[in-house]
């Protein structure tokens, strides 16, 4: 099916959510989706899904799609002008356009791919769009669009991107039409009240069930160790060994007016909590709160879980540098054993990743570099830049393996395929190879 997808992304939520209590970053992702759902919902989109901080929604029409972005960026100047700092929200968006196929729920295809990329090209406040959007856009019912960058294709060529051209008023950069065509829309502050309301009386009959679980369980504990009372992280150990991950969360949350609720300690364990509940942004922030203190105290359990999420198709895209650095730098070569397994994911982006990994911590090997080349090299999905990618970490490796490689890539009518000539040719003109 042929669908056009727009992707936000929050700037700076990655700095905030280090610096922001949980119910802080709730209430600022809540606004977001005050701010912003209205608008999708008045130009015919539907949500996707949310990544973090990042939406993604669909339309049936590029007009419509283009439209709803620069009202989207038009509704958040007019609310940022007014609004307090902490309220106050930017953000990237990208429009792509292609066929798409929906399996589990969710969409697949490479309109997805170039939407992210793109998105990721942009600076907070614009509107990205690709040249299929530009070219089947009504564009005199649209802002005026300048070419600013290219992209590669995965089966080679090259796709322009253009940004909107934004007005002099900052409080209304897109001018206001496609804002106001949508009429009144919903005061965010009053949805927001209303969410915060709704989250709190949902959170506090979870917090009952959850306690009563949990009284049931330090009854049959005081039975079982003679009345002898054990510390709430204790008791959060072992249930998360009983696989009781929210059970687990609420005895954390006993320590949350101490100053031990920060301790690397009590981090890792919840980050390991929401990483088994499928909370990924939330578990990598405060694996990375943890490891900005304490590096060491990033154990076995959580390094798997970190590895988890570095080929996680639903770990936030815009996070992923992040993680990177996480691993390589603050875990280093004690996380090496758990990366070399993502060398052979079917996913690229792990794939590319874990070598960056590797590479960061100077534990990559010829053989992790052979490892990622050949399984990209093999890949059928592979994009153009991922080739080229390969064939560059085969120049660095001389055995008879990498050659090969070469040789095959060489051979064949794949991007890349130049590279790889150009490789075995500079390795013949060498005086190593010519001493042999």
């Amino acid at each position: 099916m042929n669908l056009v997808l727009l992707v936000t992304d929050m700037k700076g939520f990655t700095a905030r959510t280090a610096t922001q209590t949980r119910e802080e970053n709730a209430r600022m992702l809540a606004l977001h989706d005050a701010l912003l759902l209205p608008v999708m919902k008045g130009y015919g989109g539907w949500k996707v899904k949310e990544i973090g901080d990042a939406l993604l929604a669909a339309f049936k029409s590029p007009t419509d799609a283009v439209l709803c972005a620069m009202a989207m960026q038009d509704r958040l100047g007019n609310w940022n002008a007014r609004a307090p700092l902490r309220d106050q929200i930017e953000v990237r968006i990208a429009v792509s356009q292609g066929e798409m196929r929906r399996q589990n729920g969710d969409l697949h295809g490479e309109p997805l791919q170039l939407v992210l990329e793109a998105n990721a090209l942009a600076q907070p406040g614009e509107v990205v769009l690709t040249d299929a959007v530009y070219l089947s856009m009504a564009k005199s019912e649209a802002a005026p669009a300048e070419v600013f960058r290219e992209l590669p294709l995965g089966g080679g060529g090259r796709i322009r991107l253009r940004r909107a051209v934004r007005g002099p008023d900052r409080h209304l950069p897109y001018g206001g039409r496609a804002l106001n065509r949508l009429g009144r829309l919903p005061d965010p502050a009053f949805a927001l009240r209303v969410r915060t309301a709704i989250d709190a009386a949902l959170d506090v009959t979870r917090r009952k069930v959850i306690w009563a679980a949990a009284a049931l369980l330090l009854v049959a504990a005081a039975a079982g160790e003679h009345g002898v009372r054990q510390d709430p992280v204790e008791r959060a150990v072992r249930l998360l060994q009983a696989r009781e991950p929210l059970a687990a969360l609420a005895e954390l949350d006993r320590l949350a007016d101490s100053t031990r609720a920060s301790e690397p300690r009590v981090e890792v364990l919840r980050g390991k909590a929401e990483h088994a509940l499928g909370k990924l942004g939330l578990s990598f922030a405060d694996f990375a709160s943890a490891a900005q203190q304490d590096p060491l105290a990033i154990d076995d359990g959580a390094i798997a879980a970190l590895c988890d999420q570095l080929d996680a198709e639903t770990f936030p895209v815009q996070w992923r540098p992040a993680l990177v650095r996480l691993l390589g730098e603050k875990v280093g070569r004690r996380g090496a054993p758990f990366v070399r397994h993502l060398l052979a994911s079917s996913r690229a982006a792990s794939r590319n990743d874990a070598l960056d990994v590797l590479e960061l911590s100077g534990a990559a090997t010829d053989a992790d570099r052979l490892a990622a080349a050949a399984a990209e090299l093999s890949d059928p999905h592979a994009a153009c830049v991922g080739r080229k990618s390969a064939v560059r970490q085969l120049a660095l490796v001389t055995d008879a393996r990498a050659e090969s490689l070469l040789t095959s890539a060489a051979s064949s009518k794949e991007c890349g395929s130049a590279e790889a000539r150009d490789v075995l040719r500079r390795r013949k003109r060498s005086p190593m190879a010519a001493a042999n």
